[in-house]
């Protein structure tokens, strides 16, 4: 072989070369065992076999529907990659969710779950007899107390609101519920409408859907407040606007002649609960299950004082205006909802309407034309140098003070003021979560941790594994499969290489072994 023949092997060798590193997965390639066969419930309370689906690629992702963040931003990507994927690709390719709460994750609210995010591939519940078999079975550690953590222990008054101005001028604020406020969102809620009157003394209540207190104040609309020890209803000794909606979350309106002891005690599950009692003594209950961001910007604009034009439509809330700056028709611009994103410490543009966005703990309105790094950031503890061992950041305060870790880190222990790493191979589900890929022999391929993947990545990896194990239309195509090609470029750097080094070891052997010198020029 001459030397540029040589020359030109080592470089198709070293192309080969480049071209397996390029073909690795993007996510953390995975050396495991296949999992064991399981039967868990679906959201449609039928049964699902995992043995049914065990001739192609398994996408299974571990969540829990109280999950505020996390879980949703999961669902929502892999719906994103689900939509990437071609016809033929989806033949081999099957989308299972399974929760790490299955005492909350009944099949009915596993169905809201689903069809809030618009998806419909499985998602899997059953007893947690029949779910640690499962969890074990993937590697992971499924802690109660980090799930309990981080759902029970959201706090609204803890939500803050940041608004940017067309000027670029930005003002924070945080979000309070007063009883005014209370009244407005239970009110709309229910479909009632209010006749109120500002003057200095607060909000006054005239009339309910019609029904208005009559001039002579023979009676008026009188507000009550539950009390918690007594569990029984008292009429409210301060006006409607100085009633703190978070510690006085339960309220009903009723007329003062009514009979105290006939209204309805408020929802007890409830993030809120207002009842409404005509004259004729019928009520109507108005509750609110989970804080959103529409609660939230009502919440912070009211404790602003700031106007704000808020319209319904059919896809739910939207900001047609703010402070008097009105959003153009022509849509050079709108009014944006932004989500803070404390792992990444900054602010994202929100994938979903305010409505959708459930329990947030800060939010920001801009004009959607702006520079997304001009929005200041809302004032937290999280840079505290030290605070979460610098891999996460404290939300609540006192006894329910806790870390919110950085994806691939959790609490150590019981200690929930520390972050510790995480590693794959014994998975903690609490604030992160982990979504696997299972190639046909039920193997754990490729793992993907917390929510802070792109579409486009998943689904090459995806595409990857289709590709080695000729599922999905790849083997259709009259095409070698890269890993075949790999192979193939292999065998032949082999065959050129040795049959030529013994040629020269049979001409050495003749020669006595000696070699000739190469001419010296």
């Amino acid at each position: 072989m001459n030397q540029r023949t040589r020359f030109l092997v080592v470089f198709v060798c070293t192309l080969l070369l480049m071209t397996s590193v390029a073909a690795a997965y993007k996510g953390s390639k995975l050396a495991r065992g296949p999992v064991e066969d399981f039967s868990l419930t679906t959201q449609d309370d039928a049964v699902y076999n995992s043995d049914a689906d065990s001739e192609g690629v398994t996408v299974v992702a571990f969540m829990f529907t109280r999950c505020p963040d996390v879980c949703p931003a999961i669902t929502q990507l892999l719906k994103g990659v689900e939509g990437e994927l071609t016809e033929r690709e989806r033949q081999d390719i099957t989308f299972i969710s399974i929760t790490v709460d299955p005492e909350y994750d009944t099949p009915e609210r596993l169905t809201e779950f689903t069809t809030l995010h618009g998806v419909e591939w499985p998602h899997l519940t059953g007893t947690v007899e029949e779910m640690r078999p499962v969890w074990d079975n993937f590697g992971l550690v499924v802690q109660q107390n980090v799930i309990e953590a981080h759902v029970m222990d959201y706090q609204p008054a803890e939500t803050s609101l940041t608004i940017v101005n067309t000027s670029g001028n930005a003002s924070n604020h945080m979000v309070e519920f007063s009883g005014w406020t209370l009244t407005q969102l239970m009110a709309e809620q229910a479909n009632i409408s209010v006749n109120a009157s500002l003057s200095t003394y607060g909000h006054m209540i005239h009339g309910l859907n019609g029904v208005d207190s009559p001039s002579d104040w023979s009676w008026y609309w009188e507000l009550n407040t539950w009390n918690e020890s007594a569990l029984a209803w008292e009429m409210a000794n301060v006006g409607v606007d100085s009633i703190d909606g978070f510690e006085n979350s339960s309220l009903a309106w009723m007329p003062s002649t009514s009979n105290r002891s006939e209204l309805p005690a408020p929802n007890a599950t409830a993030e809120a609960s207002m009842t409404f009692m005509w004259p004729n003594g019928t009520t109507v209950q108005s509750n609110i299950s989970t804080f959103n961001a529409y609660h939230a910007t009502r919440g912070g604009l009211d404790a602003a004082g700031l106007n704000a034009t808020i319209e319904m439509s059919t896809w739910g809330h939207y900001m047609s205006s703010m402070n008097n700056e009105t959003a153009p028709s022509t849509y050079e611009w709108w009014w944006n909802l932004y989500l803070w994103n404390g792992t990444a410490e900054t602010w994202e543009s929100s994938d979903y309407g305010m409505d959708e966005v459930l329990e947030p703990n800060h939010i920001a309105w801009a004009p959607s034309d702006i520079n997304i790094s001009e929005i200041p950031p809302p004032v937290q503890n999280h840079n505290d140098t030290g605070v979460c061992n610098d891999h996460g950041w404290l939300m609540g305060s006192g006894d329910s003070m806790h870390c919110m870790c950085d994806t691939g880190y959790g609490w150590d222990g019981n200690d929930r003021l520390s972050c510790i790493s995480e590693t794959i191979e014994d998975y903690t589900v609490g604030h992160s979560t982990i979504t696997y890929i299972l190639n046909s022999d039920r193997e754990p391929a490729v793992a993907w941790t917390g929510d802070r993947w792109l579409v486009d990545d998943f689904t090459a990896d995806l595409r990857e594994l289709l590709d080695r194990e000729n599922l999905g239309g790849f083997s259709d195509e009259n095409t070698p499969s890269l890993s075949l090609l790999l192979t193939s470029l292999s065998v032949a750097c082999a065959v050129i290489f040795l049959p030529r080094r013994e040629a020269s070891d049979d001409e050495n052997e003749g020669k006595g072994g000696k070699m000739e010198a190469p001419p010296v020029n």
